[in-house]
């Protein structure tokens, strides 16, 4: 016997149906764009040891393509403590070297202190992997995984994040959320806050909710600092010291710290270094010894003499400070980098096979590459620049984050010539110089024509088609992409793919334009003005 339908089941169906087709709608709308405006950071926080600025996410330009961007200043020596997000996150960095680790749930800790250690057992310290970054590197992380950097170097690091906030990874909504396991962070979106009101407030209680809010909007906590002190010394089987220092109530510091002596950490690149430095410093001072005994015995000698031993322990000298000095450190970079090409190349096997055996987990996964360095370059014009793309086929973890990056630099009056963007959004981060850049949206009106400096922040939309001219002192900037194998069409690549006749029949041209419009030019899109006077009309 069949069941009557009752009117209530209709009704939830209309208002499901009613509320998807709203929420589509309110997507939809969020990209009709009459104009794109280039954004600069509307929110900073300063730390004890580094800088955060934000982009408000409520721009209408980063709500159409979903995503969050995060500049991140660490001073030497500085900390960044750990912190995860819902959201896949890309990494550039922009300025500075420096450690990075990622604490991945179920890999084991690879990096431990011997047995023979002079420590106690309870002292011996292990942990997960420690990667080691560089300026021009491309940084994937994924999402809930906690991370942190540290800046060894002597120059500050300079990082720009992008959250992918409407990935379909994130099952929240499309606010940005940095969840921080330690330190008493200021909030880098305070935007947001508006909207997280108190869940259970007490009748006329909503003027004392109004005030914590306040007070919250300026300073946040970490992700501990909510559960009670003695939950946290049960569950974590500490004392209670330890469990109230872990709340950090008291700490102003905020979410970059600053290592005063040192970050200390098992790592093998870090004991070479130092291993190094103790055999130079131990060579230095032989050559003092050496060079008292020798002016001990020159005394006794002619005056001549010693003038020549002088000069040759200065020759010594300079020679090593030159091995020591910033070419030879950036020498020792590049042949790392060479390394590490070559062994990712090795580990193909032979016919050009995929990772296998233990490089297949997402223990050892490769989560950087560097695209900034002119050997990385995929298109290159010796007149008006090179440009360099990551994707999930040269560093596979992309597939997981569903992101890319492109990076460019036009030489002085160089163009990129007008293309689109096929299957992503994209976000233009300028590193240095100036440059004009245009915009057009599928009316054919341009919704920038501007001029972009170091510091701005410009979004172009799936399909929007847009170029690129560097002024009198080059244009070099990176571009975050939506999707993991960006492609990107060509407006002077479509035209060579289509018929002669059909281009003379779409733009009234004669058959000796339509062959100029097809072949003149470069094959590439990078484009160095040619003079009017060469050209014929």
């Amino acid at each position: 016997m069949a069941k009557p339908f009752h009117p209530l089941s209709l009704s939830l169906c209309f208002l499901l149906l009613t509320s998807a087709c709203l929420a589509r709608l309110d997507w939809f709308n969020r990209c009709q764009l009459d104009r794109i405006n280039a954004l600069e950071p509307d929110h900073r926080v300063e730390s004890e040891a580094g800088i955060t600025e934000t982009w408000n996410p409520r721009n209408p330009e980063l709500q159409c393509v979903g995503v969050s961007i995060i500049k991140r200043t660490i001073d030497p020596k500085g900390l960044h403590l750990p912190s995860f997000s819902p959201a896949p996150q890309l990494i550039f960095i922009v300025e500075g070297k420096g450690a990075l680790g990622i604490s991945v749930p179920g890999c084991p800790e690879t990096y431990e202190e011997p047995q023979g250690s002079s420590q106690s057992k309870q002292q011996r310290d292990s942990h997960q992997k420690i990667r080691y970054f560089n300026k021009g590197d491309v940084i994937a992380i994924p999402p809930g995984v906690p991370y942190w950097t540290y800046n060894f170097g002597n120059r500050p690091v300079v990082a720009i994040s992008l959250l992918d906030t409407s990935n379909f990874i994130n099952q929240l909504d499309a606010t940005p959320r940095v969840f921080y396991l330690a330190g008493k962070p200021g909030l880098e979106h305070p935007e947001t806050q508006e909207k997280q009101q108190p869940r259970h407030q007490s009748p006329g209680g909503r003027r004392h909710g109004q005030h914590q809010q306040e007070e919250e909007s300026e300073e946040g906590g970490n992700v501990l600092s909510g559960f009670g002190t003695d939950f946290l010394s049960q569950s974590l089987d500490i004392n209670e010291d330890i469990a109230k220092r872990l709340k950090s109530p008291d700490d102003e510091r905020r979410q970059i710290v600053r290592v005063d002596e040192g970050l200390s950490v098992i790592s093998p690149e870090w004991q070479e270094h130092s291993e190094e430095e103790e055999e130079e410093q131990g060579r230095r001072e032989h050559g003092r010894r050496r060079h008292s005994e020798e002016e001990e015995e020159e005394e006794e000698e002619e005056e001549d003499e010693p003038r020549t031993h002088h000069r040759r322990w200065r020759r010594r000298r300079s020679s090593s400070e030159r091995r020591r000095g910033p070419r030879r450190e950036e020498e020792e970079e590049e042949e790392r980098e060479e390394e590490e090409e070559e062994e990712e190349r090795g580990s193909r096997g032979r016919g050009g096979c995929g990772r296998n055996g233990l490089e297949e987990t997402i223990c050892t996964t490769k989560i950087h590459e560097n695209i900034a360095h002119p050997s990385r370059a995929d298109l290159y014009n010796p007149r008006a620049g090179r440009i360099s793309t990551v994707n999930s086929l040269t560093l596979p973890i992309l597939s997981f984050v569903g992101l890319g990056a492109e990076y460019v630099v036009l030489y002085k009056n160089g163009i990129y010539a007008p293309h689109w963007n096929i299957n992503a959004n994209s976000l233009m981060y300028v590193i240095r110089g100036r440059g004009r850049v245009r915009v057009v949206n599928c009316q054919g009106e341009a919704v920038f024509n501007d001029e972009l400096r170091r510091g701005q922040l410009l979004v172009v939309p799936q399909n929007f088609v847009v170029a690129q001219q560097a002024g009198d002192e080059g244009f070099e900037y990176v571009v975050f992409k939506t999707n993991d194998r960006a492609s990107i069409s060509h407006v002077k690549q479509v035209f060579r793919a289509t018929p002669a006749e059909v281009l003379a029949q779409a733009f009234g041209l004669r058959q000796r334009q339509v062959t100029e419009l097809k072949l003149n030019g470069n094959w590439g899109p990078l484009v160095h003005p040619q003079s009017h006077s060469s050209r014929s009309h």
